[in-house]
């Protein structure tokens, strides 16, 4: 596998809107009360919600302890989101418990670009956002999958957030993990349910799953809270 160095991966970051536009779930469902009144209380997860107009250049990691930053399985947003999902911890990972939190990011957060939210190419929205919002693009559910898979118990050297490039589609944000099938990589995609077909997508018709179509993404980088890796992976 041919890989980048940082700079080329930043440079990568802003294409991730066009293919995550092709893959914007059709279930649209209005965001839980209780994460609301959490964001009126004013904890912070990663920095303070800022709305309105923004940089794309200013809101996108640049360096990997700013990839790292993104991923926040201690945040409160995190942790009551999980709590409402799989009830009180302590937790003891479970395959049906890792389908539940792809299920609810899958059925709770709704696609919306970067253009349409932020007025912006690319901005990377903190967990404390895309739960307060209940919206996001590929990196955003990636992000907040990610930090709830962490939460949750699975170990920082078992799952990833990951961005693929493709030649003739641009660039894509998704997880890569070796805890569900008790160590063998597999790619997940974030916006889709453990079950779901390509039909919940808005890719066409067909009775794959998503997950199947990741493997044509050459792999750029790697994160989650702990680590990050541009130039080799664990997987390689």
């Amino acid at each position: 596998m041919r890989v980048r160095n940082l700079e080329q991966t930043k440079s990568l970051l802003k294409m991730t809107r066009g293919l995550c536009r092709k893959r914007r779930l059709l279930i649209p469902l209005a965001y839980i009360a209780a994460i609301g009144l959490l964001i009126v209380s004013g904890l912070g997860c990663f920095s303070c919600v800022t709305y309105g107009e923004v940089s794309a250049a200013d809101w996108i990691p640049t360096t990997a302890s700013e990839f790292k930053s993104y991923i926040t399985p201690e945040c409160p947003f995190v942790q009551e989101a999980l709590q409402d999902m799989l009830g009180a911890p302590p937790y003891e990972p479970s395959k049906e418990g890792f389908d539940n939190i792809r299920d609810w990011v899958a059925i709770h957060i709704d696609y919306m670009s970067d253009e349409n939210r932020w007025g912006t190419d690319d901005y990377w929205q903190t967990t404390e956002e895309t739960l307060s919002m209940g919206t996001g693009d590929c990196e955003d559910f990636s992000i907040l999958l990610s930090s709830l898979l962490r939460a949750y118990g699975i170990d920082a050297e078992q799952v990833y957030l990951v961005i693929g490039v493709d030649g003739s589609e641009g660039a894509h944000a998704f997880l890569m993990e070796n805890w569900y099938l008790d160590g063998e990589w597999r790619a997940i995609e974030s916006q889709a349910s453990a079950q779901s077909s390509s039909l919940h997508l808005s890719l066409g018709p067909s009775t794959s799953h998503p997950d199947s179509g990741l493997d044509k993404y050459q792999i750029t980088a790697a994160c989650n809270d702990l680590y990050y890796y541009d130039k080799s992976f664990p997987w390689d």
